[in-house]
């Protein structure tokens, strides 16, 4: 008797809005990556219906990919753990690099003594 393994596939990922899609791709040009769309991607247990991927314009490794289900977007790195965000708003403002302010109008009344 030969043994059966029924691995059932678990849908974990949804499909992005139009809206969505636009965003992302404004912000990722806007940072100089290169934005992937692949469709059902997964494995025999898990698949999603569209994932996103991040690279640099050279094209090389892929930086993040993006994932959402009925509750939130998921941003998972190269190397980590994914993080969860309730919107892909919010998502690609952690991803956007923030920058210290340097402030170079300042001008002294008078020197210490």
């Amino acid at each position: 008797m030969a043994n059966v393994v029924d691995r059932t596939t678990v849908l974990r990922g949804l499909s992005f809005s139009i809206a969505d899609l636009v965003l992302i791709t404004g912000w990722s040009e806007a940072h100089g990556l290169q934005m992937d769309v692949q469709l059902d991607h997964g494995s025999e247990t898990e698949e999603y219906e569209e994932v996103i991927r991040f690279r640099s314009l050279s094209g090389r490794r892929s930086r993040w990919i993006i994932w959402r289900d009925a509750e939130a977007v998921f941003v998972q790195p190269l190397l980590g753990r994914s993080q969860r965000h309730g919107s892909i708003a919010e998502a690609l403002t952690a991803l956007t690099p923030h920058q210290t302010v340097i402030v170079t109008d300042v001008k002294a009344r008078r020197w210490p003594d």
